[in-house]
């Protein structure tokens, strides 16, 4: 494992390669022992490349955003944990287009597209978690789900390479999509929202 280790600071700066790093830092609820490895990718390069070495060194890797109820045990975890969030949070509007990457939080996309006039994403303001999360398993509240308004991902598949996946082809149904069977990661979210006034949106 540390060739990998090795390949992993290389990837991503040693600063954002942590070892026996507690999880319990990174969940809602406050729980979790240690991972063996704990990876900050500052792109979705970065964390395609993780991704890759990852696979060639057999290593197994897991997916956290913001850790939103998300229970681990004290005993920790045995692999390469992956964090995006802070550093994968970028989200542009574009015309009645929002482009969120995979750690964007569900408020703050809301909040994004309130600011844009765009109404659509109001139903995902209060579900804890990511865009990353709210693609893998079709998050939805309030008579709304992702899939009403994802019209395209960026995803990164097990092998580490880059792949689109069109609304038809993420085969949305009940907190399930094809991304979690085919063990893709969700990079960036395009979601189609409608104009709108902001006080009905905010309201």
């Amino acid at each position: 494992m540390s060739e990998l280790y090795m390949q992993l600071e290389d990837i991503v700066g040693a600063d954002n390669v942590r070892y026996d790093e507690p999880m319990r830092d990174h969940t809602t609820f406050a729980i979790g022992g240690p991972a063996d490895a704990y990876v900050i990718p500052h792109s979705i390069g970065e964390l395609a490349a993780v991704v890759k070495a990852c696979r060639a060194a057999e290593a197994p890797y897991r997916i956290v955003g913001n850790g939103s109820d998300l229970l681990v045990a004290d005993e920790g975890l045995r692999c390469v944990v992956i964090q995006v969030l802070d550093n994968l949070a970028g989200i542009e509007v574009d015309g009645t287009r929002v482009f969120a990457q995979a750690g964007a939080t569900n408020a703050a996309v809301a909040r994004a597209a309130l600011e844009a006039g765009l109404a659509g994403f109001e139903f995902a303001s209060g579900i804890p978690g990511t865009i990353g999360g709210a693609a893998i398993m079709n998050a939805g509240a309030y008579g709304g789900e992702f899939k009403d308004v994802a019209v395209e991902l960026t995803c990164v598949t097990p092998e580490g390479d880059f792949v689109t996946v069109s609304r038809e082809e993420a085969d949305w149904a009940y907190r399930h999509s094809m991304m979690d069977g085919a063990g893709y990661i969700v990079a960036e979210a395009v979601l189609e929202l409608a104009a709108d006034d902001a006080a009905a949106i905010k309201e």
